[in-house]
C-alpha cells in the first residue's frame, strides 16, 4: 500500500528533478490546515480503501494522529488551479530497522494520485517533493515499501530494489522494499 498507487506510467522526463516543463503549474507542500489533511485522507481513502480494498482501520495509523503539529510530513500536491491530484508521505526511520547502517533515513510512504490524473507525472511530481522535502530534513536515503506493479515506477526514478528483502505482504498486497540515496 505505502508505494504503490502511482500509475507505471506516471515517471516524467525532463529538466529539474525529472519533471516536465510545466512545474510552474503545480505546487508541493506539507499540510499546513485541516482543509490540506481532509484532501490527504480523501486521495488516500479513494485509492487504497476503494480502489484496491485496503481495510479503512488500516489506512489511517499512528503517523496520521497529529498531521499538523507531528515530525511526519504529509505532502499534498496541487495543480494550478488548486485541486489536489497527489499526496506522498514522509518520515524519518533508522536505518537500522530497514537493513542498513544505523541513523536516520527517509520513509516515504502512502504515495497516490488520483485515478483520473494518473498518467500525467504527478506520481513523480509527489516523488520530487518528498525527496527535496527529505534532503531538506538532512536525510541522506529513502526507502519505500511498492507495490510489486509500481516498482517500475520508482525504479525509473532512481530506486533499487533490496533483492535480501524479497516479495512480502502488507495490508493483503504484494511490496518490494526500494532504496535511493538522496
Amino acid at each position: 500500500m505505502p508505494g504503490g498507487a502511482p500509475d507505471d506510467t506516471d515517471a516524467a522526463a525532463g529538466p529539474r528533478d525529472g519533471l516536465t516543463p510545466a512545474d510552474a503549474d503545480w505546487t508541493a507542500a506539507p499540510v499546513a490546515t485541516a482543509a490540506d489533511w481532509d484532501a490527504v485522507v480523501d486521495l488516500r481513502m479513494a485509492v487504497f480503501v476503494d480502489e484496491q480494498g485496503v481495510p479503512e482501520e488500516l489506512e489511517l495509523d499512528e503517523h496520521d494522529e497529529d498531521p499538523l503539529g507531528s515530525r511526519v510530513d504529509h505532502l499534498l500536491v496541487r495543480e494550478a488551479a488548486g485541486d489536489a491530484v497527489a499526496t506522498a508521505r514522509l518520515r524519518a526511520v533508522d536505518g537500522a530497522a530497514y537493513g542498513r547502517d544505523p541513523g536516520p533515513v527517509a520513509k516515504v510512504e502512502r504515495v497516490v494520485v488520483a485515478r483520473e490524473r494518473r498518467g500525467e507525472g504527478w506520481g513523480a511530481r509527489a516523488m520530487a517533493a518528498a525527496e527535496r522535502r527529505a534532503r531538506e530534513r538532512g536525510l541522506p536515503a529513502a526507502v519505500l515499501h511498492a507495490q510489486t506493479r509500481a516498482a517500475g515506477f520508482y525504479e525509473r526514478l532512481g530506486y533499487a530494489v533490496d533483492d535480501a528483502v524479497g516479495v512480502f505482504e502488507e495490508d493483503g498486497i504484494d511490496h518490494v522494499r526500494m532504496w535511493k540515496t538522496l
